[in-house]
């Protein structure tokens, strides 16, 4: 076998086959990248048994093979190659993978293709197209709201719902760590059952690094299978086809639309600039970063009040302007969660829609109605 490849095209693809390697696998194998030479096409593949990675790009091949080679030394290897394109073939005498360049000379041992975990199929399942730059988004906004410890497992993933509102389907995603919740809508293409599955958060973010490549070459619509128990992103940037796929958990995310979770009817609501309450904030965090993350915070009919609360030591308090509608408000909160959203939007003011000092607070993306973002007060 011989073949030639872009040395960049090759970087692009181990590069992302290598986020789905296993890193401390008992079995050598799933430290390795299935590489599959056939007619025209070159495969790679990559897992670490819960998410999986398959990429197919053209190429000449003389001979069908299939062989697993290292992930990280071959993925190594290549960053340092300066030719534009470098030539592979195997060594069946040696078992090895010989990496040539103008100047370099490489050979790695494989492992047989045969010891290699096959890629489960989505044979069947519902179909929706989403923009990817909606999908990257979302996993930017609301990832924070996720624990990787947490003594549930189901708050370590994220739940994926295809909900029907009026006359569109959108695919809602929530996380939470029980202390906060974060849910994105996304509209979406194509006609689909309503369901919910729920997916690890580690497999959402290395889906969405490949998203951010999909993107990084300006192709506007990916595509989403569902089955029982699988779910697979598919992209087709140009000549080069990438499916990834990813287990389920089989569990019960919290049921999390109702009042009790995120309130819909308010006493008080209020609109703030976002750079001047993030400010506030990182005034009083001073005093309050080492204890607790704790501060008070009073809405009167033009301000609001920030303190840190009086303790043993010390005591600060810093006003900022709002615009408020109906009732003054006081309630204490965790400033940490507060900056984490502040962080995520993108509109230049934020909205606080709160029931009681007791009763989760709701926060808004002003100028974005498909994020919301859910709060528990602390106790003072």
């Amino acid at each position: 076998m011989n073949v030639k490849v872009s040395v960049v095209k090759l970087q692009e693809v181990l590069d992302l086959c290598y986020r789905f390697v296993s890193k401390h696998s008992t079995l050598p194998v799933l430290e390795n990248i299935y590489i599959k030479g056939s007619i025209d096409t070159l495969v790679f593949r990559a897992t670490d048994m819960e998410k999986y990675i398959d990429i197919e790009i053209p190429a000449q091949i003389d001979n069908e093979w299939a062989i697993t080679v290292n992930a990280k030394t071959f993925t190594d290897i290549v960053k340092t190659i300066t030719d534009e394109e470098v030539k592979l073939s195997i060594d069946d005498s040696s078992d090895t993978l010989l990496i040539k360049s103008s100047s370099d000379d490489f050979k790695i041992k494989w492992i047989p293709a045969n010891e290699y975990v096959a890629v489960p199929e989505v044979v069947w399942g519902n179909n929706i197209k989403i923009d990817p730059n909606h999908f990257s988004k979302w996993v930017s906004k609301v990832d924070y709201a996720v624990t990787e410890r947490n003594f549930s497992p189901v708050l370590t993933w994220v739940l994926m719902r295809v909900k029907k509102y009026w006359t569109t389907n959108k695919l809602v995603f929530v996380w939470t760590d029980s202390f906060r919740l974060s849910e994105y809508k996304i509209e979406t293409q194509g006609s689909t059952d309503e369901l919910d599955i729920i997916v690890p958060k580690m497999n959402i973010w290395d889906i969405k690094k490949v998203s951010d490549y999909f993107i990084s070459k300006w192709w506007e619509v990916m595509q989403i299978t569902f089955s029982d128990n699988l779910v697979s992103f598919s992209f087709t940037v140009g000549d080069i086809k990438i499916l990834t796929t990813s287990l389920l958990i089989q569990w019960n995310f919290p049921d999390y639309e109702n009042e009790n979770i995120i309130p819909t009817q308010f006493n008080t609501k209020v609109v703030v600039d976002k750079n001047s309450i993030d400010l506030s904030i990182r005034k009083i965090s001073i005093l309050t970063r080492d204890i607790n993350n704790f501060i008070d915070v009073s809405i009167d009919d033009k301000n609001m009040l920030i303190t840190s609360g009086q303790t043993d030591k010390w005591e600060a308090k810093t006003n900022t302007s709002i615009y408020k509608e109906w009732e003054n408000m006081n309630f204490g909160i965790n400033w940490k969660y507060i900056q984490d959203f502040i962080k995520s939007c993108e509109s230049k003011e934020i909205l606080l829609n709160v029931v009681s000092p007791e009763k989760p607070i709701v926060l808004k993306d002003k100028d974005d109605s498909n994020y919301t973002y859910v709060v528990r007060p602390l106790v003072k």
